[in-house]
């Protein structure tokens, strides 16, 4: 398996993985308690002794004390240096450790991130973005909460980019801020609902609570698929792919629409639709039979192609229709070299790059692997 250097991999928590899920947890809390200390909200002294019980519990048994919680890890990709070492991105030794983590607590109607930390030797490479981006996208249409101390002004900024707001404290402890994100607020940081996705901001319409129907695609449908196409392209690839080839794709409007026409009465592949209101589509997805040659186990199934609007990022739809493309099962998909967000979606769904890579007209694709053929 190869991971591109610098990429955070975000996956869930493994019963291997408890140890060092314990480690990461004594880090971050007996660094809050030293921050506590230097700020005078706490009167204690000392580091691990000085935890509350409650704490002491999560760092010793987190399986126990943190029953009923969800929790992300984060990984870096390895890289091996000229004396055949094998670190994190930038060199910094991790041996048995974890990049990051996020403990996800569910609670009547929403989700709390309970915890969010990242590793101070790899802060700065955007493990704590990739792990909120996550904890974000697994809370779906329900409201996300979390706290945070008011002098952890880098934290606060990276919540508020991502739709959080400072709201009336359920916490009454002095300096600790209590903020919540609405599922109405459009998410840019998830971007990342097709094989292709790019980094452009997201609308910030609202996102709807329901998932829309999805079906097999009709010829009827073929003008609202190029309109959906033609959107999804820009609103995904603007700042990936130059703005005359974006351009140049609406000139042909009419020869797209014919194709898809064409293409959905004649293709032996999946074709399906996400609806949205009267003829407008809010989404589509494409899987077949892999067009790869046959070659070491590569999976039969192949997603060739996943789009959502970005009015709908981060409700959940893009999992949607990958599931209704594919299922849980081996598959093949090709993705645009760059776009991290989109790689991250995937690795959630438990694919991986595999390190082969094809020249396109409009960049570089890399192409992830889910399971064995």
């Amino acid at each position: 398996m190869t991971i591109l250097p610098g990429r955070a991999r975000i996956r869930e928590a493994l019963p291997a993985d408890l140890p060092a899920i314990g480690e990461a947890l004594r880090a971050y809390l007996s660094g809050t308690e030293e921050e506590k200390r230097a700020h005078g909200v706490s009167p204690t002294t000392g580091t691990d002794d000085a935890l509350p019980e409650r704490y002491r519990a999560e760092v010793e048994d987190p399986a126990r004390a943190l029953a009923g919680c969800r929790i992300l890890v984060a990984e870096l990709a390895p890289v091996e240096d000229h004396g055949g070492t094998t670190t994190a991105d930038g060199g910094e030794a991790l041996p048995g450790a974890l990049a990051g983590i996020a403990v996800l607590a569910p609670r009547e109607g929403s989700l709390e991130i309970k915890r969010l930390w990242a590793s101070p030797a790899v802060r700065g490479r955007g493990v704590g973005s990739a792990l909120l981006d996550a904890a974000v996208e697994a809370a779906g249409p329900l409201l996300v909460t979390l706290t945070v101390w008011d002098w952890r002004e880098r934290a606060i900024g990276l919540y508020r980019s991502r739709g959080f707001a400072v709201v009336p404290a359920w916490d009454e402890r002095p300096r600790l801020l209590c903020l919540r994100r609405s599922p109405a607020v459009g998410d840019q940081s998830l971007a990342a609902d097709s094989p292709s996705a790019g980094s452009a901001p997201a609308a910030t319409t609202s996102a709807t609570t329901a998932l829309p129907p999805i079906r097999p695609a009709r010829p009827e449908d073929a003008a609202a698929l190029t309109a959906l196409h033609l959107d999804a392209w820009e609103e995904a690839y603007t700042g990936l792919i130059a703005s005359e080839v974006l351009a140049a794709r609406r000139a042909d409007r009419e020869a797209r629409a014919q194709r898809w026409r064409e293409s959905i009465a004649t293709t032996p592949n999946t074709v399906l639709v996400a609806e949205g209101t009267g003829e407008r589509l809010l989404g589509f997805a494409i899987a077949g039979a892999g067009r790869d040659e046959p070659a070491g186990g590569l999976p039969e199934r192949e997603l060739m192609a996943l789009y959502v609007r970005a009015e709908v990022y981060g409700t959940g739809l893009g999992h949607a229709l990958l599931r209704a493309a594919i299922g849980d099962g081996p598959a093949s998909l090709w993705v645009l070299e760059g776009n991290a967000r989109a790689i991250r979606f995937y690795e959630r769904q438990g694919f991986r790059l595999d390190g082969a890579r094809k020249e396109d007209p409009v960049g570089t694709e890399l192409r992830m692997v889910r399971g064995a053929g």
